[in-house]
């Protein structure tokens, strides 16, 4: 009886840890999406910045005509991040966007990112201004392609 009461004991203690180690796995996955997803804000905001110091303020049809030409990739889908047409007018964007997914000087970027899965889209209608920036990326272990998007308006 007494070596049954010490197995049983033992499994509960064993299923203890194997749950610990679970709960430490999925902690450790969860942690490298957060980081992920705080590169792709840094980078998002770090775009939209450039933006707002590149455009032309000397009127509001210079404002609107200037940020028209920031649009990155207008065309394709957020859910599949596939995105295309025309780049940015912009070397400094263009640099920032390539940063993103792993570009000059070191930069690790987002895992998986591709120049397809970016886009900068612009409304000036009725002088709202609205930049929405939209980064897609794919870490090792996603099943499926993760985006972030930002939103601001420059005034």
């Amino acid at each position: 009886m007494m070596l049954i009461e010490s197995l049983v004991a033992i499994m509960i203690i064993v299923f203890g840890i194997l749950g610990i180690a679970g709960l430490t796995a999925r902690s450790v996955n969860w942690s490298g999406q957060a980081h992920y997803r705080t590169e792709a804000g840094m980078y998002a905001s770090q775009i939209v910045q450039a933006i707002s110091l590149k455009v032309d303020r000397s009127s509001p049809q210079a404002l609107a005509a200037s940020l028209q030409k920031m649009q990155h990739r207008v065309s394709g889908s957020v859910e599949r991040c596939s995105f295309s047409g025309a780049e940015a007018d912009n070397n400094d964007v263009i640099n920032l966007l390539s940063a993103a997914r792993g570009g000059p000087q070191h930069v690790l970027g987002l895992p998986g990112a591709v120049p397809t899965g970016q886009q900068i889209l612009v409304d000036t209608t009725d002088g709202l201004n609205k930049v929405t920036v939209t980064l897609c990326w794919q870490a090792p272990h996603d099943a499926g392609l993760r985006n972030y998007q930002i939103q601001a308006y420059v005034h």
